[in-house]
Order: structure tokens, then sequence, then C-alpha cells
């Protein structure tokens, strides 16, 4: 009976968050397009949007490969956590952060294109870019809603915020979680066997 239950809540919860997830979607593959079109304008000022995945990678020499797929995990956790936890800031920062990284993956993907080619982006985002990517576009998706419940709220129509943001958090940990941590497994351990066979680098 409860797992009905579950099932049911998920399902409705699902299909409130379906306008918004078409939108983050939407805004996420302009933000990217438009992020590959400004490195071909000015690519100098472009790879300036790159600096925090070039500390990333800086924080991840040295470490063994269990340490890389944790920190790569946590980063990505605590990143979609908190883009979800403050959508209640009218789904600004969620909006913000989603559109943030397609332009930033936009500009990677010319970059390193033009360096490796098409190939190795290709073989590079794949794997856990197909679980990753999706987890990005949700949980803006969720920060956004609470941040539409939130103007309800300020327009004194009918809301929940506070049930919202608990509904938020719960499919987070529920759902999203688990694949944020199987997504950085892939990242780590199967991506680069993945570039390897492919392109041989």
């Amino acid at each position: 009976m409860h797992d009905e239950n579950t099932k049911e809540l998920f399902r409705t919860y699902i299909n409130e968050l379906k306008p918004f997830v078409w939108a983050s979607l939407l805004f996420f593959i302009l933000s990217t397009i438009a992020g590959y079109a400004y490195y071909a304008i000015e690519p100098s000022y472009a790879l300036d949007s790159l600096g925090g995945l070039e500390e990333l990678a800086e924080m991840l020499q040295g470490l063994s490969a269990f340490e890389i797929m944790l920190l790569i995990f946590v980063n990505n956790a605590v990143k979609m956590f908190f883009s979800i936890l403050l959508g209640f800031v009218f789904g600004i920062i969620p909006f913000g952060f989603l559109v943030l990284n397609g332009f930033i993956l936009g500009v990677f993907a010319h970059y390193q294109g033009a360096q490796s080619g098409a190939l190795f982006i290709i073989a590079g985002l794949t794997p856990h870019g197909i679980i990753e990517i999706p987890m990005l576009i949700i949980s803006s998706a969720i920060g956004m809603k609470i941040g539409y419940v939130a103007l309800q709220a300020i327009r004194s129509q009918p809301a929940d915020l506070k049930g919202e943001i608990i509904r938020g958090i719960k499919f987070y940990l529920h759902w999203l979680f688990p694949l944020i941590f199987l997504a950085a497994v892939i990242e780590t351990f199967i991506t680069p066997m993945v570039i390897y066979l492919i392109t041989g680098i």
C-alpha cells in the first residue's frame, strides 16, 4: 500500500514538474548554443568561463581514482542540492545555475572539439552525461518550481512554499542523489576507458 502511494505521489509530482523540465531543457540547449557560438566570436574571453573546470582539474591532480570519484560526486551533489534549496528566491539561482552550466558546456565543447575533434567530445561526455545532464536539468526545474510557488505566495495566492521545498528535497534525495553518484562513478571509471577505446587518447 505504501509503495503504491509512493508511486502515485511520484507520478503526481512528475506531472507538476513537466512544464519546468521542458523550460529548463530549452534554456539549457539555448545557453549551450550561446556558449558554443561565443567561443567562435571571442575565444579568449570565452575561455575565462572555464576557470572553474581548471580549478577542479587542479584539485583532482594526485588523487586516487576513488578520491576523484568522491570529489566529483560531492561537487555535483552539493551544487544541485543548493540549486533546489535556493529556488525560493523566485527561481533565479537555479535558472542562473542551469544557464551558466549550459554556457560552459558549449564553450568547452567548441574548445575541446577544436583541440581533439568531435569524436573526443562525444566519447568524453556521453557515458556520464546521459545521466548527469538530465539530473542538472531536473534539479534546476525543481528549483524553478519552488520559485514559482514562492511567487504565488508573494501574490497572496494559495501556495505551500515550505511543503514545496520539502517535496523537492525528498525527490532529490530519493531519485537524483543516487543517480548523481552513479554519474560520478561512470565519469571516473568508465568515461576514460570509452575515450581510449574510441579515440586512442
